[in-house]
C-alpha cells in the first residue's frame, strides 16, 4: 500500500474534519486496507463472536436464521447490498442521538480510535473479518453501530418517538432490526456501548433499564401469566441478569462472567449457574420414552421454582408409586427459532455450556406427538402461540433433530426417568394407568362395578355365615 493510501487509512483526522468524517456518505465509509498492512489481532483462543459452526449453518438455512435481513452489526456481513438501506442512514442516526453536543461525538470517535481500544475491539472477532478495515474505517464502523443499536432501543424499540420521527417507516422494519440484533455473527462488544453511553449526557439508568427490557423480550423461560410481565428491578450497568422468569436477580456479574455482547447478556439470563459435565454424552431419543410414555408409570411433569435451566429435577414420590418431572417453563412463537438457533451456535461455537442445546434436546426426547405437547401445557411447563400443537413438534424436530451437544446437563435427570419407566412398564398398576388416561369414564364405571361385585361378595359371605 502506497504511503499516501496508509496516511489516508490513519485514525489521527483533524478535529475540525472528524464530524464530517463520521456524518460522511456511506462511499466515504469503505476504507480498506492490505490484510498485510492492518493490526492483526490474536487468533490463539476462541472469540467472543464467533461465526456460526458450519453444523448448524449448514443444516438449517443460513440466510433465514442466522444472516441479518434489515441492518449489519459489526464487520461480517458490512458492505452487503440488501443491507445498504441502514448503512445510509447511520450517520445520521449517530447525529440524532447525540443531539446538538456534537463536541461529544468527536471526543467519542477519538476514545474508539485509541490503538488499545481498537486492537480490544478487532480480538473479538475472527481475524479475516477485520484485517481488510484499517483502523479509521473499523472505528467509524465500530462507532456508528453502537450508537444504532442504542438509538433504536432507547427511541424506536422501547421509545416514545413515532415512526414520522425516526428514520424507521414501518413496524415490519422495526421486527427486523429487532431480530437482527440477536444474530450471532450481528453482535457488538457490549463494552463498547457503555463506553458510548459514558459520553452520552443523558440517564444511562433508562439507557440500561431499555437494555435489559430488550433482553426480557427475548426471554424464554416464562409461565404464561409472565408474558407481559416486566422486570421489577435491574441493577446499575448491566452487571446483572435475570435468572429467571419471576425476576430473580444473580448477584453483580464481574470477570469471565461479564456480558461480551447483547447475545451473551440474553444468554446469561437463561445459562445455569455452574459449569457442564464433562462426560461426554449422546442419548438416543428414539429409546428415550415420551411425556405419554412416563404417565402411564405415575410420572408427572410440573414447572420448576425458580424457573431456571440448572432447576430440572427428578424426585420420586411415597412407596415411590409416583414421581415428578420439574422443568422450566418455556414459551415459544415464530419469533423463537432464530434466537434460539443463535444461541445455540454461540454456546457451540464459544464453548460455552450447552444448556440451550442439551434442554432442546431434552424436550426434544418428551415431545413424541401433540398429545404430549397438550399435557406439558396442561402443566404449564409449555406455552406456545403457533397455530396448531403439532407445529410444536415440528419446531422441536426441527432444531433438534440429528444434533447431539458435546455435553449434555441432564445426563442423571436422563438417567433417572429410564431406570424408573422400566422398573414400571408393563406392570398391572401401569396397564391400569394408561386404561384410566386412555378412557376415564369407562375406567370409573369398570372400577364400580368391580367395587359392587366385591361389596355383593362380601354381603352374600356373611349373609351365609352369620346363619350358621
Amino acid at each position: 500500500m502506497s504511503e499516501h493510501d496508509q496516511t489516508q487509512c490513519s485514525i489521527e483526522i483533524p478535529d475540525d474534519k472528524i464530524l464530517d468524517w463520521i456524518i460522511g456518505s456511506a462511499t466515504d465509509y469503505n476504507v480498506h486496507t492490505n490484510a498485510d498492512d492492518s493490526p492483526q489481532p490474536s487468533s490463539s483462543a476462541a472469540k467472543k463472536i464467533p461465526r456460526v459452526p458450519s453444523m448448524l449453518s449448514e443444516k438449517h438455512n443460513y440466510e433465514k436464521y442466522f444472516a441479518p435481513q434489515a441492518v449489519s452489526i459489526g464487520p461480517y456481513h458490512f458492505g452487503e447490498p440488501k443491507l445498504q438501506a441502514f448503512e445510509k442512514v447511520k450517520p445520521i442516526i449517530a447525529k440524532r442521538l447525540f443531539g446538538h453536543d456534537q463536541e461529544a461525538l468527536i471526543s467519542l470517535y477519538k476514545k474508539v480510535g485509541e490503538e488499545e481500544m481498537l486492537k480490544d475491539l478487532r480480538s473479538f472477532y475472527e481475524q479475516d473479518s477485520t484485517t481488510k478495515y484499517c483502523d479509521k474505517a473499523f472505528a467509524k464502523m465500530m462507532l456508528l453501530d453502537s450508537c444504532f443499536i442504542l438509538y433504536f432501543i432507547n427511541h424506536v424499540y422501547l421509545g416514545r418517538c413515532s415512526f414520522s420521527e425516526t428514520v424507521f417507516m414501518s413496524f415490519h422494519q422495526v421486527l427486523s432490526v429487532w431480530g437482527d440484533l440477536f444474530l450471532l455473527e450481528n453482535q457488538i462488544p457490549f463494552k463498547l456501548l457503555q463506553v458510548v453511553m459514558s459520553f452520552l449526557k443523558t440517564d444511562n439508568n433508562n439507557f440500561n433499564n431499555k437494555i435489559q427490557e430488550l433482553i426480557h423480550e427475548n426471554y424464554m423461560l416464562r409461565s404464561s401469566d409472565q408474558l407481559r410481565r416486566w422486570l421489577k428491578s435491574i441493577l446499575l450497568c448491566i452487571r446483572s441478569y435475570q435468572r429467571s422468569g419471576q425476576q430473580r436477580l444473580e448477584s453483580e456479574l464481574t470477570g469471565d462472567n461479564e456480558p461480551d455482547h447483547p447475545l451473551h447478556l440474553l444468554y446469561l439470563t437463561h445459562a445455569p449457574k455452574y459449569g457442564y459435565l464433562s462426560k461426554e454424552y449422546n442419548y438416543n431419543s428414539n429409546n428415550f420414552p415420551t411425556v405419554n410414555q412416563l404417565l402411564d408409570v405415575g410420572i408427572h411433569f410440573k414447572p420448576c421454582d425458580p424457573i431456571s435451566l440448572d432447576n430440572v429435577r427428578f424426585s420420586k414420590g411415597w412407596f415411590e408409586f409416583s414421581a415428578a418431572v420439574q422443568l422450566p417453563p418455556i414459551t415459544l412463537w415464530s419469533r423463537n427459532k432464530p434466537v434460539l438457533l443463535n444461541l445455540i451456535a454461540y454456546e457451540t461455537g464459544s464453548g460455552k455450556d450447552a444448556c440451550f442445546a442439551s434442554y432442546v434436546c431434552l424436550l426434544r426426547s418428551l415431545i413424541g406427538n401433540h398429545e404430549d405437547v397438550r399435557v406439558l401445557k396442561k402443566a404449564g411447563v409449555l406455552q406456545h402461540y403457533f397455530g396448531t400443537d403439532n407445529e410444536v413438534v415440528d419446531f422441536f424436530n426441527e432444531i433438534a433433530t440429528d444434533f447431539a451437544p458435546r455435553n449434555s446437563r441432564y445426563i442423571e435427570l436422563r438417567d433417572d426417568i429410564q431406570r424408573y419407566y422400566e422398573g414400571w412398564s408393563n406392570t398391572p398398576i401401569s396397564e391400569l394407568r394408561h386404561e384410566y388416561r386412555k378412557s376415564p369414564w369407562k375406567f370409573i364405571s369398570l372400577l364400580g362395578a368391580s367395587i359392587a361385585l366385591f361389596l355383593t361378595a362380601v354381603q352374600t359371605y356373611f349373609a351365609v355365615w352369620s346363619r350358621k
